[in-house]
This record gives C-alpha cells, structure tokens and sequence, in this order.
C-alpha cells in the first residue's frame, strides 16, 4: 500500500512528490523454539524532489508514530513545534511532507538533527 503525495508549485509550474509506502517485513528465525517470530511495520518516505542545492532529499524510515521528521526521536514536531508523538498517521505524513517541503535548521528544536534545504519545486 503507498500514498503519493504531489506538491505542486504553480509560478514555476512544476511538480515534485513524495511517495509513502506501508510495508511489513515478518522475521522467522530458524529455530522456532528458541525464538519468536515477529512482525515489523514501518512507513518509507521517498521524496522525487531535490533540495535548493541540487542534493537529492533523503529516504526516510518511520517504524512508529514516535519516530518525528527531524531525526526520528526529536523532542518537537517539525511543522508544528509541538513536542508529541504523532496521534495518528495522517499526522506523521503531513509533518513529514512539511519537513521536505520547507527543510529545517540545523539542531532545530534541539534535536540533533542535521541541515536540510527546502524542496526544490
């Protein structure tokens, strides 16, 4: 299952995306009665886009609603400075999306995280 989103930019009328894709990945291990088999559930964000510098946007990996867009365990959501988990996915994808859209600082909010530039559209 995948969500592509489409932002479109109507001075320079162009547009770029971002797909979201929902994937499970089921580990069984080889001796079943030692361990447990366990499923894993993430969300993959792969913008079609590049940055203001010409640098691709980068894939990100999101396994719960605690992982926010700044780097994963930063203490503030991007688009909103508020400094919750994601209350549901609808949430997370808009502020993932906002991230690529606009970029953020450098340790914004503290969190860590490294430069990006806004989406080039």
């Amino acid at each position: 299952m995948s969500v592509n989103i489409s932002i479109y930019n109507n001075v320079n009328v162009a547009t770029r995306s971002v797909n979201i894709s929902f994937d499970g990945q089921i580990v069984s291990p080889s001796n079943a009665t030692s361990y447990t088999t366990t499923t894993e559930y993430y969300f993959r964000f792969r913008p079609s886009a590049y940055d203001t510098d010409n640098k691709a946007l980068p894939i990100r990996i999101s396994r719960k609603l605690s992982d926010l867009a700044l780097d994963g365990t930063s203490p503030k959501q991007s688009a909103t400075n508020t400094g919750n988990a994601y209350s549901n996915i609808k949430e997370m994808i808009i502020d993932y999306t906002y991230d690529y859209i606009y970029g953020h600082t450098a340790n914004q909010y503290s969190s860590g995280c490294k430069l990006q530039k806004p989406m080039q559209i």
